[in-house]
């Protein structure tokens, strides 16, 4: 009896120390891009002597194509997360309602988790389309970029 009552306090402690790990990494992770992102601007910047050089490469072909993909960066960021938005609804609710057909087929028991999964699928849903109008909104998220062609 007393090696049962281990199985779950091994669980618990296992899965919130995966949770914070998932957390730190994916912090980690964005932390190293922006540093790297600064120390290429860093580089850029150091590259050249004077303003008038500086200005002269963003002038050039070389330069404005710079410029563009370092400015379509945010919109190919704002398309990731709102796809992986999409993915999650779709994710969620489908184990929702996986959920719900095991309370049919089988026992009760699985209708609360079938109604959290799903309500969270539909909160998932909606948040990312809200996400999407107000980013189709306030720029061209889901158009290509027209700069990148001249």
């Amino acid at each position: 009896m007393e090696e049962n009552v281990w199985i779950p306090i091994i669980g618990m402690l296992t899965s919130t120390a995966m949770v914070v790990l998932i957390v730190y990494f994916i912090a980690r992770s964005r932390q190293r891009r922006a540093e790297l992102q600064a120390e290429v601007q860093t580089k850029l910047i150091d590259r050249f002597g004077s303003a008038p050089e500086l200005i002269e490469f963003l002038q050039s072909p070389a330069g404005r194509q710079f410029v563009t993909g370092v400015q379509g960066v945010p919109g190919v960021l704002a398309r990731e997360r709102i796809m992986s938005g999409f993915t999650r609804s779709i994710v969620l609710s489908m184990l929702g309602a996986a959920f719900l057909a095991l309370t049919f087929f089988y026992e009760k028991d699985f209708a609360v988790p079938a109604a959290i999964l799903f309500s969270l699928g539909i909160g998932y849903f909606i948040a990312t389309f809200v996400s999407w109008r107000l980013a189709a909104g306030m720029g061209d998220v889901f158009r290509p970029s027209q700069n990148s062609n001249s």
